[in-house]
């Protein structure tokens, strides 16, 4: 059945109503416990694969607001929000110009090495986001940049903090103590966080038939 203009708005508000639900279904990451693993990434998936990359935008913009309008802005000038739509953005882009460029024999084959890259991609943005200025916005409570922190951060710093024990390995030793903290805990967490919602997506996708005659 062909998606009119009409229906693909509704099931955008559909979807992004989805992903708050659930982004409150938490899944508290062991290696973290400040950090919880959700599968709200889902529906940026589903949408660009029932919709296309336009309305999939428009997914993520919905998501962004739905989440501050009842949940409340999280952190100073909601930066959770706003890096979740960082988060959300780039997994939308990503993933649509790989669809868009690598097509294997095996429609399967060509989902797993898209959603590897896309969840690569999506690690390392996040990462870099953090490191700059997520971050040290969280640890100031107000708008900071990495360079105004007027304390050293590294790993022993969140270890002492929140009681964990993660090591540092010795290939990331080309990093700063700050910026291997924040590579080991933030890269693993997105990249798996991702590949989940991506297996996840896969199991579910039969369900995009019932959204799209509803």
């Amino acid at each position: 059945m062909e998606i009119t203009k009409t229906r693909k708005i509704v099931l955008s508000a559909i979807l992004a109503a989805l992903g708050m639900i659930l982004g409150v279904l938490e899944i508290p990451y062991p290696l973290a416990p400040w950090l919880n693993l959700d599968l709200s990434e889902i529906v940026v998936i589903m949408a660009i694969s029932m919709l296309g990359f336009k309305s999939a935008l428009f997914v993520c913009g919905c998501k962004f607001l739905v989440s501050i309008l009842f949940k409340g802005p999280v952190g100073p000038i909601a930066i959770g929000q706003i890096t979740a739509l960082i988060a959300s953005l780039t997994i939308c882009c990503v993933y649509y110009f790989l669809s868009q460029y690598i097509k294997l024999k095996k429609e399967w084959l060509t989902y797993v090495v898209n959603m590897i890259i896309t969840m690569l991609v999506f690690a390392t943005v996040l990462f870099v986001v953090n490191y700059f200025f997520v971050t040290p916005t969280y640890l100031m409570q107000k708008p900071t940049w990495y360079t105004e922190l007027p304390f050293a951060v590294d790993i022993n710093a969140f270890n002492q903090q929140y009681g964990t024990n993660i090591a540092i390995p010795e290939v990331l030793s080309f990093l700063s103590p700050y910026g291997q903290a924040i590579f080991i805990i933030y890269f693993p967490f997105n990249f798996i966080k991702g590949m989940i919602c991506a297996i996840v997506y896969y199991i579910v996708r039969p369900i995009e038939s019932k959204f799209k005659e509803a």
